[in-house]
């Protein structure tokens, strides 16, 4: 997890890549980074969900290897829905800017430097 060591630190994952796994891949993220931007207050670990699907977004897009994504899960997305990630590009840097202006001046800054790291390169992309 060295893209994110710590930014996800207590944060599982793997769990939140098998929930968006057994929905509606493109919806779930949609709907997650898009509550994220109407939120008025993030709480840590949910300043960490968005980090994660804006990642899964990442992979998929630009395309940056995390290597505690799923590389086959990733790979299949990359062939066979890029085209349903590629509109989510923007709402992630989005929910990224808007975690980044709420997490405060007690955040962790090592882990608020990856999460800055994930906008840039969205942003980039």
């Amino acid at each position: 997890m060295t893209d994110a060591i710590h930014l996800l630190k207590s944060y599982d994952i793997d769990t939140l890549v098998d929930e968006i796994a057994s929905a509606d891949p493109a919806a779930y993220l949609h709907r997650c980074l898009a509550e994220g931007i109407a939120s008025p207050r993030l709480s840590w670990p949910r300043l960490q969900q968005l980090a994660g699907c804006a990642m899964v977004v990442d992979a998929v897009v630009t395309p940056h290897d995390y290597d505690f994504l799923e590389p086959e899960l990733i790979a299949d997305w990359r062939e066979h829905r890029a085209a349903a990630f590629l509109p989510l590009r923007a709402l992630a840097v989005r929910a990224l800017q808007a975690a980044l202006r709420q997490a405060g001046s007690d955040a962790d800054a090592d882990a608020l430097a990856e999460l800055r790291r994930v906008e840039q390169r969205l942003a980039a992309a």
